[in-house]
């Protein structure tokens, strides 16, 4: 889909990759630019194996890599010609890096206006807190994630996995669709601004508009496995552990129905929606010591399934291969590394009709494997400049792994 798509990749870590990775699925050309002596910081995250990073390679397949070093000015201009053989370029730095180096949107866009120049950063680009420094955490922090996330006299508590920083590169990987096609209207590019705060924030479906229609007494607070507006939503004990179920006003009847057995339907704690939320403890007792009669998760389930009752294990991750839906929807891929071997990570998340599932993309870079054939066939460099940029140390040799 993004094939004849150039885009320079100036990230690292979770946030920007994640959103590259994407783009190169789809087969748009991703050079990522690394910085010496060590590259990308992820390339020494785990999991590990014969000093090859899972989690580098999970988020930089079919990108190709070039390694500078980022104290020689002349690392500068030949970052800014990359840029302007590119259509998109996508960073992750602290405010400032990229202005005190003339690689900004502001100087990049009055030499190449056609650029798309994408920010990801935990505060924006803009506003009094942009100068702050933040990553995964400090996005959940910030956005209230972690005010409503944990048991009710426990502490606040973070998702167990980046939320912020994959929900900004998805932001950023759409936004750069709409991007692209804007500049087929208009002929310029612009500047994407995403921070991870506002890519949270944005998901708080009653914490900022209840207390502002019903009052400060609509306050969300934290309700630990129990969602405090909703209910039974949350986690419940079933018989091999614990199962999730959601339901709202239109299933309720259908769960009644699952549970005939203890006339769940006919209890007046329960009949609207208001007591339901109101007595979400007791009615969570009651439910468990139904759910708690099934012999196992598998026939609960089932059971709930065929009512259309909402529920699902709760899957361990590292265990989604024993789960067929995983497969059939190419949510896990199984990937070939050259130094890893066999792995396997997560698949692309969206499908389209128009088009044949992407192949597999490239193996992730070594660092700055593609290093020469960047100059050559990006900017044209003959053998004579290419020579001069690695021995003055502008450029780095490839390095493994």
């Amino acid at each position: 889909m993004l094939d004849g798509i150039r885009v320079l990749d100036l990230t690292q870590y979770l946030s920007g990759p994640s959103s590259t990775q994407m783009l190169a699925h789809l087969g748009a050309d991703v050079i990522k630019v690394e910085f010496g002596p060590g590259g990308d910081p992820a390339r020494v995250l785990p999991g590990l194996r014969n000093k090859r990073s899972g989690f580098f390679v999970q988020q930089n397949r079919g990108k190709r890599s070039i390694c500078v070093d980022f104290a020689d000015p002349r690392s500068h201009e030949l970052i800014a010609e990359l840029a302007g053989e590119c259509d998109v370029m996508v960073e992750n730095f602290g405010a400032g890096v990229l202005e005190r180096r003339g690689l900004d949107y502001a100087a990049l866009s009055k030499r190449y206006p056609k650029l798309i120049m994408a920010s990801i950063s935990a505060f924006g680009r803009t506003g009094s807190l942009a100068h702050l420094p933040g990553y995964d955490i400090i996005g959940q922090a910030y956005s209230g994630v972690m005010a409503v996330t944990g048991e009710a006299d426990g502490f606040p508590q973070a998702a167990g996995v980046g939320i912020a920083d994959c929900s900004a590169g998805a932001f950023v990987f759409g936004a750069i669709g709409h991007a692209l096609f804007a500049r087929t209207q208009t002929g310029e590019g612009q500047h994407i601004d995403v921070s991870l705060v506002e890519s949270l924030f944005t998901m708080q479906a009653l914490a900022v508009q209840r207390p502002s229609v019903e009052g400060s007494d609509s306050r969300q607070v934290r309700r630990g496995r129990l969602h405090g507006a909703v209910a039974p939503t949350g986690c419940y004990r079933s018989p091999d552990g614990f199962i999730a179920i959601q339901v709202l006003a239109p299933q309720w009847d259908r769960l009644c129905e699952a549970a005939a057995s203890i006339g769940l339907g006919d209890d007046a704690r329960f009949t609207t929606s208001e007591l339901r939320a109101e007595n979400r403890e007791l009615l969570a007792e009651v439910l468990e010591a139904w759910m708690l009669t099934f012999a196992t998760d598998e026939d609960l389930l089932k059971t709930l399934a065929e009512h259309r009752v909402p529920a699902s294990p709760i899957v361990d991750p590292a265990d989604a291969g024993d789960y067929p839906w995983f497969r059939e929807r190419g949510a896990l891929r199984d990937v070939t590394d050259p130094f890893i071997g066999d792995m396997t990570v997560p698949g692309f998340p969206v499908h389209f009709s128009g088009h044949d599932e992407p192949g597999d993309e490239s193996p992730a870079p070594t660092l700055g494997e593609h290093g020469r054939d960047v100059l050559v066939d990006v900017l044209g460099y003959d053998e004579a400049q290419i020579d001069g940029l690695f021995a003055a140390g502008t450029v780095s040799a490839p390095a493994l792994p």
